[in-house]
């Protein structure tokens, strides 16, 4: 840190500061202060500025996390508890019914009308606790952030109070688990639940149906608009992947069928040469193809997964793949150019497995966890070469009656280099995330659309957001705005 000690005849830069709770001296200063036994009596609580930043967690914020931890896991036992009581409560058997005589019924109906006014008046009650223990928490955690120090995080919450997708259209259509936009976002492609593609005019937001494909014969779960041609790809539950293209009459047809996998097809990509595409499926396996002649062939394959595979990235040198699976890991696998062969370089092991990620660049990627309110970003260090996680960003993860239904599938994790967004769907969410200096992160908009069943995707330029939810049935249209 460049700056001088305050004692003037120091006149040396400042090394070192205090966290003692006690001390009355100036907290920030340089090695000639600590000579003169400034803080000799709690020298244990000084350390060098350079570690304050990346400081690791005590042993006195880990005991009150593990203690939050079991609050959190006895209040949860208990409500399971209390839910099966009230589902369960006073019922009673038909033949156990027919048995009773008429005092007795008497008696159950009693019990049954005691037993609903006990439980309005227990729920109400621990509504009004909830309430109060929802607030303490929002309370708690605006006392923090305001102990914060300006950092950029904080200044783009401020300055980005505006900047939103707001809805331009809404179109009645059946469920569409994908959706891919040409480089100029002039046509765009839905892939149906009901195995049909179709193909759309897309112009300042508004979409025309151009044509109508059959393809496949089961569900499309993926799809990739090529950048470099007039082409694009679909994959499939039927477990193969079309190459279709736009023939002299103007129409697409197919060219290719892809065949190989033994699973339905979750992820499609390509580099930008658009001379490599990678497919992953839920047989666990990463298939890489190239071209040859105009056609494609798998050229490898790779393995390391134990469970089907969610989610695919290539970083921006296109040297690096990373995957993650419901089997807890997240692969890193590096192309080794000596080989010419993709390898597995990194194993991180995680405790709570997600469906979707994405790199943002070569030495940042970014991880959603299922069910859990941060999105995970994990760094290259520097001299190892590996991925660490370094922080978490608080996202929002929406509300619906289904508590205990998990996130759901496709919709992949979305990186918006023009304007630094990461697109980032979360149980019941849509998040949209800025990059800002620093390499932080902050979630500036979050959209609950209350159900968990939400498919979509950006424009390439971030001007416009396209999503299906099977609460509305409708493909929604949203806008950038600044």
């Amino acid at each position: 840190m460049n700056q001088n000690c305050n004692i003037p005849d120091h006149e040396t830069d400042v090394e070192f500061l205090c966290t003692n709770e006690q001390c009355k001296d100036f907290r920030v200063f340089c090695f000639k202060c600590l000579q003169n036994e400034k803080h000799n009596t709690h020298i244990k609580d000084v350390q060098k500025i350079k570690d304050f930043g990346r400081q690791q967690i005590n042993k006195s914020d880990e005991d009150l996390i593990f203690d939050l931890e079991k609050m959190i896991d006895h209040i949860y036992q208990l409500f399971f508890t209390l839910k099966e009581e009230l589902k369960f409560g006073c019922q009673i058997s038909e033949e156990e019914l027919n048995g009773l005589n008429l005092n007795q019924l008497n008696d159950l109906l009693c019990s049954k009308i005691k037993f609903r006014k006990e439980k309005q008046s227990l729920i109400s009650m621990i509504s009004k606790s909830a309430e109060y223990m929802i607030e303490t928490i929002y309370t708690g955690l605006n006392e923090f952030s305001q102990q914060q120090f300006d950092r950029p995080v904080k200044k783009v919450k401020q300055e980005m109070k505006t900047l939103k997708y707001e809805l331009i259209d809404t179109i009645q259509d059946e469920q569409i688990n994908s959706f891919a936009f040409n480089q100029d976002a002039s046509l765009m492609v839905g892939g149906y639940e009901s195995s049909k593609i179709q193909v759309f005019e897309f112009k300042k937001g508004q979409l025309k149906m151009i044509q109508q494909l059959n393809f496949h014969k089961k569900s499309i779960y993926c799809q990739y608009f090529m950048k470099k041609s007039d082409g694009f790809l679909s994959g499939s539950c039927d477990k193969t992947i079309s190459i279709c293209y736009l023939n002299d009459n103007q129409k697409w047809d197919i060219k290719q069928r892809l065949e190989g996998h033994q699973g339905g097809i979750n992820c499609l990509l390509m580099n930008r040469n658009e001379d490599l595409l990678i497919s992953s499926s839920d047989d666990m396996l990463i298939k890489f193809w190239i071209k040859d002649n105009d056609l494609w062939e798998c050229s490898q394959t790779i393995g390391g997964h134990s469970s089907f595979v969610s989610s695919i990235s290539l970083n921006t040198t296109e040297n690096q793949l990373v995957s993650c699976s419901k089997d807890s890991q997240i692969l890193i696998h590096q192309y080794d150019q000596e080989q010419k062969m993709w390898m597995v370089f990194q194993i991180i092991k995680i405790k709570q497995w997600g469906r979707r990620l994405c790199f943002i660049n070569d030495q940042i990627l970014v991880f959603q966890p299922e069910k859990r309110e941060q999105m995970h970003i994990y760094q290259l260090d520097s001299i190892d070469k590996y991925f660490v996680k370094t922080k978490e960003v608080i996202v929002g993860v929406g509300s619906e009656r289904k508590k205990n239904r998990g996130c759901f599938w496709f919709f992949p994790q979305q990186y918006v280099q023009q304007k630094q967004i990461v697109l980032n769907k979360n149980g019941c969410c849509v998040n949209l995330i800025k990059k800002v200096e620093n390499d932080e992160f902050a979630t500036i908009q979050s959209i609950d659309f209350q159900t968990k069943v939400i498919f979509g995707r950006m424009t390439d330029d971030g001007e416009y957001l396209i999503t299906w939810d099977d609460r509305s049935g409708s493909i929604q249209i949203r806008k950038y705005v600044d």
